[in-house]
Parts: C-alpha cells; structure tokens; sequence
C-alpha cells in the first residue's frame, strides 16, 4: 500500500476547493512533503479542475438558438464547441491515464476504465435556463440510449449548474415528464450543490424534482467523470 492511500479523492477535492480548515491544511500539506506521490495527485487535481473551468468558460454560444441535437443543424453546430472540449478533454485525459498508471487499480484512485467502452459513458453538462437548451439535453440523451448497440447499454448523467439548475426545479421546470422518462431509463440527474446554496442564500426556495441528485458540484461531478473516461458534453 502506497503512503497515501489513506486520503480519498473527496479529501482532495476539499482542499482544492478551500473546504478544510486550517489544521486539517496544515496536516495535509505536511503530508505532501513527504509523499511526492499525494503531492502529485494534487498537482493533477488541481489542474483537471481548471482544465474543466476553462472549457466553461469558452465554449462559444451557438449562432442558432432552435437548433435540435439530432439534426444536420444540431450537429454542425456543436462541432464548433467540440473542438475546444476535444483540446481539455485530450489534456485532461493524458493527465488521468498518466495518474492512473502510477498509482495502479490498488490504490484509492479512480477505477479504469476499458477504453472499448469510453464512448458508452456520456455526461452532458446544462448551464442555460433558455427552454432550446433544456429540450436539447432531454433529446439528446434520450437520442443517446436509443442508439447504443443492441444488446449493449449506455449510461447517461446530466449535470446542471447556474440557470440550467432551472431544467430540474419542480415549480419552474416544464419538463418534469420527460425527466421522470429518463430517470426510468437510468439517466441520472445531478443539480449542484453551490448552485443550490447561492440561490437559498439569497431566499429563494429551491424544489427540486424527484430523486434528483445533489451531493457534488457540477465541478467536481465532471472532473471525477472525465478522470473516469466518460465523454463530456456541454449543451
């Protein structure tokens, strides 16, 4: 067992984030001193997040807002968009793959995953509150399960953030049909948390859909999917 063992990646992400207190940083920091090993796994956690922080940042705002993602329309015009996720997502994967191959599927880090299978694994990843946006995630998974290979299986997650956050609110959202169809057919629903915290810090109750997950921020969610070789889209 490697020095490090002991920390978890949820402790990583903590201190990355700023969530631990100071005796728990000084520990921590005391401890990469002497483990080039922790120290390493931080270095790439910091990185992949601001790998995925960037790619939010840039992703261009397509030019026509009633595209569909099953359409020539909606495919061209994610293209443009892929090809700044394809550049994070090649980086962030070379960092995962290098980070997975020294610390081995003994230790604490993520699971492997076969590549044969990495395009079986999508999560999509909703920032905007405009109805077009909302509608496209819904159709595009439900466009994802419809075209895995028979007999094969898909696995499918969307994440919201910032007024996507409005796709899974019960008294906004109008699409609660459709979600509820999805989750029946195993696609999963996270809402983040720091989403959820701004918008109850400034009074406003949030109701959220049933069985919607809120235990990660969309940060974190993405992060731990890309280092685990799903595809990530942004709608």
């Amino acid at each position: 067992m490697k020095q490090d063992d002991h920390y978890s990646e949820e402790q990583l992400n903590a201190l990355v984030d700023g969530e631990l207190d100071p005796e728990e940083k000084s520990r921590f920091y005391n401890e990469t001193e002497r483990s080039p090993d922790l120290d390493q796994r931080l270095c790439h956690q910091r990185k992949l997040k601001e790998l995925v922080k960037h790619a939010y940042e840039n992703v261009p705002t397509p030019l026509r807002a009633n595209r569909t993602p099953l359409g020539r329309g909606g495919f061209f015009g994610r293209m443009l968009a892929a090809v700044i996720l394809l550049v994070v997502g090649l980086t962030a994967g070379f960092l995962a793959h290098n980070y997975l191959n020294q610390f081995g599927a003994d230790s604490n880090g993520p699971a492997t995953v076969d590549t044969a299978d990495v395009s079986e694994f999508f999560i999509l990843h909703v920032t905007s509150g405009a109805p077009e946006r909302m509608q496209a995630a819904l159709r595009h998974a439900s466009a994802l399960l419809d075209g895995a290979e028979q007999g094969g299986q898909r696995r499918v997650e969307i994440i919201v953030n910032e007024r996507g956050i409005d796709l899974l609110r019960a008294d906004v959202t109008p699409y609660s049909q459709e979600i509820a169809v999805l989750q029946a057919n195993d696609v999963v629903f996270y809402a983040c948390s720091k989403t959820i915290e701004r918008l109850e810090n400034r009074g406003v109750r949030v109701q959220l859909v049933p069985h919607t997950n809120t235990e990660y921020t969309a940060l974190d969610r993405v992060v731990s999917r890309m280092q685990d070789g799903w595809t990530y889209e942004r709608i």
